[in-house]
């Protein structure tokens, strides 16, 4: 028996320091954040709480793997009526979809230091496919990688019973990851 429980703690512990590739966001600096049009006029807003979990060689995209949870309540938009807005039913209906969520289906790298995620993006409930071009450069301990994606409110059913239309606010948000993060020690 003992000859058969060695090799599994063996194969169990490589399986698990193999498994520990994830990089280790900073949630302190990292921000997740958009800007969209009222009126005529650009306002900005984010999140102020969202996971990480990046499992990244940057030499090897193609094996990397990037899944990103945000938390919905901890939306803002600029304003108090804005702020107020974004929780209910007609936004994104904390109440009912307390998570978006971002799901890398493929990573490529297009040039120096630059790289695209295909991914799955779903709010409320709602799943769409998104492509996010991103950098990812070295900046000393860790790693910052940035990117936008435009994403139309309409596809995802925000705030469509209020403002259905363009009339007042864009279908058009443009959509900011700012991650740092330090790679998984070899």
């Amino acid at each position: 028996m003992k000859k058969l429980i060695l090799p599994f703690l063996v194969v169990m512990t490589f399986s698990g320091a193999v498994a520990a590739k994830e990089w280790q966001v900073d949630p302190t600096v990292s921000k997740l954040t958009f800007v969209g049009d009222q009126s005529g006029e650009r306002f900005a807003g984010g999140f102020k709480q969202f996971t990480a979990k990046i499992d990244l060689d940057p030499a090897h995209p193609e094996t990397g793997k990037i899944d990103v949870t945000v938390n919905t309540a901890t939306a803002y938009a600029g304003s108090g009526d804005r702020d107020a807005m974004l929780p209910q039913s007609d936004w994104f209906n904390i109440a009912k979809f307390p998570q978006a969520q971002f799901t890398s289906t493929s990573i490529r790298k297009t040039g120096a230091n630059a790289y695209e995620a295909d991914a799955t993006v779903t709010i409320k409930g709602i799943t769409q496919k998104v492509t996010l071009p991103f950098t990812l450069v070295p900046e000393g301990d860790h790693w910052r990688a940035q990117g936008h994606v435009m994403l139309k409110r309409s596809d995802y059913g925000l705030g469509m019973d209020s403002f259905g239309n363009e009339n007042y606010v864009k279908f058009p948000v443009d959509v900011a990851v700012d991650i740092v993060a330090k790679p998984p020690v070899p």
